[in-house]
């Protein structure tokens, strides 16, 4: 099992790595290496959050005795090239191409580690995308504030969130050839193609990537693999009925469902990491060794 390993691998420098792509990309990872045979996490962001956002997460994770990898999406933080309308990648590129070979990368640090995914909002989305197509690399995936985008998901007027909002920064996008969301202050910059099919998937509620010929909503389906999903409260862009309606789109997963009434928010959760960083350490050693390990609560409700 994972224990805590005391402060100096909670505050321990991170190791920053880059990951070369085949188009001549390059992402940014910020790595904390656990000890040896240490479970490794590998925590994929939201839209316009940058790694290093998840610095303080990442210490509380370490503390539980954790390897921690925090990545650059494609474009974001520290990652190269900035998007602007030469971009063309979306959800199918970014889980064909840029998890595989970040996890390829990691897993070369970290020989003979549980490796478990970590995805926050969309990182959630494209990591059950890359986990249908590569099902035995991971021994388990974690959702935090990670839920479908589809309107149908959200409560009352709140759906008009998703579906008026994705569409509106699509349409920005087609007509300036990406969208500025480091202009406007939200998601960050972005390839038109990518908050494309976010729009769609906030339309439909369907995993339907321009480009790709993969069925993954069938791949998603027959996923095996222990998930433990987390909610919290004031998160209106995963309110709990739409991480309710991401999970069941895996209904062969033995997913463990918590929600922190605690109003986090979006994002907040990682900068107050205490209580999801604690149930995420108690759910590995769960998970690995059949049994938790005694600690503090951290306040979650299972609610299945």
């Amino acid at each position: 099992m994972s224990g805590p390993p005391g402060p100096a691998a909670a505050d321990g420098p991170a190791e920053r790595l880059t990951v070369a792509l085949p188009d001549g990309a390059e992402l940014a990872v910020l790595h904390w290496p656990g000890p040896a045979g240490a479970p490794l996490v590998v925590l994929w962001p939201a839209l316009g959050v940058p790694a290093r956002f998840y610095r303080r997460f990442a210490g509380a994770l370490a503390g539980h005795g954790l390897g921690v990898a925090a990545v650059d999406l494609r474009g974001q933080g520290d990652s190269r090239p900035r998007p602007d309308s030469s971009a063309r990648y979306g959800y199918h590129e970014l889980a064909t191409v840029d998890y595989p070979a970040v996890f390829d990368a990691l897993r070369g640090r970290a020989p003979g580690s549980p490796v478990f995914l970590l995805g926050h909002s969309i990182g959630g989305q494209l990591g059950l995308m890359y986990a249908a197509g590569n099902p035995a690399g991971l021994s388990g995936i974690l959702l935090v504030a990670s839920g479908t985008p589809h309107f149908r998901s959200y409560p009352g007027l709140t759906a008009l969130i998703p579906l008026l909002g994705t569409g509106a920064m699509a349409g920005v996008a087609r007509l300036r050839g990406y969208w500025p969301g480091d202009l406007l202050g939200f998601a960050g910059r972005q390839s038109r193609v990518l908050v494309a099919d976010w729009a769609r998937m906030a339309r439909t509620g369907r995993f339907r990537p321009a480009g790709a010929d993969t069925d993954y909503e069938r791949g998603i389906a027959d996923l095996r693999l222990p998930v433990l999903a987390v909610s919290v409260g004031d998160d209106r862009l995963a309110p709990p009925g739409a991480v309710d309606a991401l999970c069941a789109l895996m209904p062969r997963a033995e997913v463990s469902r918590r929600h922190h009434a605690e109003p986090l928010g979006h994002t907040g959760w990682a900068t107050r990491p205490g209580p999801v960083a604690g149930e995420i350490g108690r759910w590995i050693d769960t998970t690995l060794a059949g049994k938790p390990r005694p600690g503090p609560e951290g306040g979650g409700d299972a609610v299945s």
